[in-house]
């Protein structure tokens, strides 16, 4: 069974818990939080519910967490928690949220208290990824943190991005079987609005329903259809998952993400299929 009273520590993504689960005592956590505050260390925890707290006069809601020696406490305020307008709080208790430790060593009641701040913690983690979220064919880790009718809503890096749900999986009977919290590996894809971030899951898994036989020989014309510019090399997508690379020192104009090609195939590398951008025009027939 999953432990709740975890934290994990990493700038992956919000609720990523791909590195080991960190387990302390009451002075181990004491060491550790004072560290974490010092170093704007970004850790992932789990919250339970949320309560009211007496705070200088006035009333306030407090989502709360357990981590064993200590209470984690997150103020409702939009300051501290990056909660949008009309957003419900109780939805940071589906799944595991960020953090940075604003205070720690407060006793509340008795308890040891981790006071945290998510939205100083979303921007250590945008802060961090910047660069790899903003390119085309950057991997990245996600996190499912919402569902929508056509697309799952996922946490990269500290940023909100789209993913289609055909690209969950190559097999269409599992494009809804995503699930809040699951991460995983992703392909950043070109998108046609500005500063949305889109992403693909399938596009860094073998497409099962390509023949590894398939096979094509230096001369080939294939239509395809930009996807990014890396390294100085334009990559382009034939078909969903099979990239050609196409060298662009000699074009007069570089074509855009989305722009259709015509590819002549020059040859096979490591990389995979490499050609030339030509203009072909179809042979008549009679």
């Amino acid at each position: 069974m999953e432990n709740m009273r975890a934290v994990y520590v990493n700038t992956f993504a919000e609720g990523s818990r791909s590195t080991n689960p960190i387990q302390l005592s009451v002075d181990e956590l004491k060491m550790a939080a004072r560290g974490w505050k010092r170093a704007k260390t970004v850790i992932h925890v789990h919250l339970l519910g949320m309560q009211q707290k007496h705070v200088d006069g006035t009333t306030r809601d407090i989502l709360v967490g357990d981590i064993g020696p200590a209470k984690v406490m997150l103020p409702v305020d939009p300051e501290f928690s990056a909660l949008e307008e009309g957003e419900d709080p109780l939805s940071l208790t589906d799944r595991w949220i960020c953090g940075i430790v604003e205070d720690f060593d407060l006793q509340d009641e008795g308890d040891a208290t981790i006071l945290l701040n998510r939205k100083k913690g979303l921007e250590r983690l945008r802060e961090l990824n910047a660069e790899r979220v903003s390119k085309p064919g950057n991997r990245a880790i996600g996190v499912i943190v919402g569902v929508r009718r056509g697309a799952y809503v996922l946490n990269v890096g500290g940023y909100t991005a789209l993913m289609p749900k055909a690209w969950y999986d190559w097999d269409d009977s599992k494009r809804d079987q995503g699930t809040i919290g699951e991460e995983f590996p992703v392909q950043i894809q070109p998108s046609k609005v500005k500063d949305r971030i889109v992403v693909s899951r399938c596009h860094l898994m073998e497409n099962p329903n390509v023949p590894s036989s398939l096979r094509f020989e230096r001369g080939t014309i294939l239509r395809a259809t930009v996807s990014f510019i890396r390294n100085g090399l334009i990559r382009a997508e034939v078909y969903p998952g099979f990239l050609v690379s196409v060298d662009p020192v000699i074009l007069r104009q570089i074509p855009k993400p989305g722009d259709r090609i015509t590819v002549r195939i020059l040859g096979q590398n490591k990389n995979g299929y490499y050609g030339m951008m030509v203009d072909h025009q179809p042979q008549s027939v009679g």
